[in-house]
Order: structure tokens, then C-alpha cells, then sequence
């Protein structure tokens, strides 16, 4: 099947630096680093957060619908010697939920800053090179991820433009509003950082570096905002 040569193409050319690499990356793909990563958004910009994780909330559970409805297999279980990163799966395979995660942070990175700035392409590439992991990392083929990281992009695109009409203005200018977000920036920080064990493990790296990230990027941003108000 060409799916399956796709698959061998990406997951063959592994090399000590590759395995390091989208080892490491694949993990910006895992629920509670997203879920983080939305709460660090809504501290920028409150409605385009809040779409986020809307969009991250819809999507998984649409791709854990079809994966129950679907169970296809992982390449593990119908594939001989599959390069694999982190723990060995064999089932529920369509559609990848990491590339499926992945789509939405890629659309709302270009959102955040516009598809003039290169900022936007660039985090739009380091996604799509997580979603591009978990074919590296033979736990997907090449159709799991791109379905799941489409999915991902028409999901938040749906939440931005339902965000944009139906959260209210007064919202963002809320004082609570950044008060939530910030113990919530700070709730999914410490969980991440007191063992949870993230999705794949050779991305353990991120479960020490990105708590210590959010907790200064949270402080940093109500340092700011008290200054202004001052």
C-alpha cells in the first residue's frame, strides 16, 4: 500500500540525532502539554485562548470517536522491524489525537500572529514536525496524522470564528478573567511537572523544561499587567 511506503520512507531514515530531535518534539503534541499551551495563550490574548482550548477539547474527542469507531491498527501490529520512539502501540491508530492537537496549535499560532509574520510560519513548522513525529516514531502512518492534523486546523478555525461572535468583549477586560487564567497556567503547570508522565517518553525533557517556562511566562505577564494599570 502507498500509505505503507510512505510510512517506511519517513520511519526508515532514523538516525541518533533524528531519534533526539522528534523524540523531543512529537511530545508538543500530548493533552496536557496543549491544554498548557492554550492557557499560556489565553493569557496574550483571552478569546483566541479560550478558542484554542475549545478547539484541543472538540477535536480529541472527535479523533477518539473515530479512532473507538475505526480501531484501526499502529504499524507495530501489521509492519515488521518499525522504528519506534517511547512505548510500542498497536491499536486505535486513525486518526493520529497528537497530529490532531498539533493542527490546532499550528492554526492558532498563525492566528496569534498573522500569516505575514515569521514567527507564525515558523510555529506552524515546529507543529507540523511534532505531527510529523509520531510517523518517525512508528506509532501512526503518514494518513493518521495528516487527517488528524487537518482536522485539528478546520476544528480551531470553527472555534476562532464562533469565538469571535459569541464570547463577549467585556470578557477580556475582566480582571478575573486573567486571574483564572493565570491558576490555570499554573494548576496544569504543576501537574506536568510533579510526574505526569507525557506521551512519548523520550519527550519526558519538555515535562521538566516547559512548567519552569509557563510559571515565569504566567508571573512575567501579571507583572506587565499590574504596570500598565499602575
Amino acid at each position: 500500500m502507498e500509505t505503507h511506503a510512505l510510512f517506511r520512507l519517513i520511519n526508515d531514515a532514523h538516525s541518533p540525532w533524528a531519534d533526539a530531535f522528534f523524540g523531543l518534539i512529537s511530545g508538543l503534541g500530548d493533552g496536557l502539554v496543549v491544554a498548557l499551551l492554550c492557557a499560556m495563550l489565553m493569557l496574550v490574548r483571552l478569546r483566541l485562548g479560550m478558542a484554542a482550548m475549545g478547539a484541543f477539547i472538540v477535536s480529541g474527542l472527535i479523533a477518539q470517536l473515530f479512532k473507538h469507531m475505526i480501531a484501526a491498527p499502529r504499524p507495530p501490529a501489521v509492519l515488521q522491524d518499525v522504528h519506534v520512539l517511547g512505548d510500542v502501540l498497536y491499536g486505535h491508530s486513525f486518526p493520529s489525537g497528537h497530529a490532531t492537537s498539533d493542527g490546532v496549535m499550528a492554526t492558532a499560532v498563525c492566528l496569534l500572529w498573522g500569516l505575514k509574520s515569521w514567527r507564525a510560519w515558523l510555529g506552524a513548522l515546529l507543529f507540523a514536525l511534532a505531527a510529523l513525529g509520531r510517523v518517525y516514531g512508528g506509532v501512526h502512518f503518514p494518513l493518521d496524522v495528516g487527517v488528524g492534523f487537518v482536522l485539528g486546523c478546520v476544528v480551531m478555525a470553527a472555534c476562532w470564528w464562533a469565538a469571535r461572535r459569541w464570547i463577549p468583549e467585556h470578557w477580556e477586560q475582566h480582571a478575573w478573567a486573567w486571574k483564572i487564567s493565570t491558576m490555570l497556567v499554573a494548576l496544569l503547570a504543576a501537574v506536568l511537572g510533579l510526574g505526569y508522565r507525557i506521551q512519548p517518553s523520550t519527550a519526558g525533557a519538555l515535562g521538566l523544561v516547559l512548567p519552569v517556562l509557563a510559571l515565569a511566562f504566567a508571573a512575567r505577564t501579571w507583572k506587565l499587567r499590574h504596570e500598565r494599570k499602575g
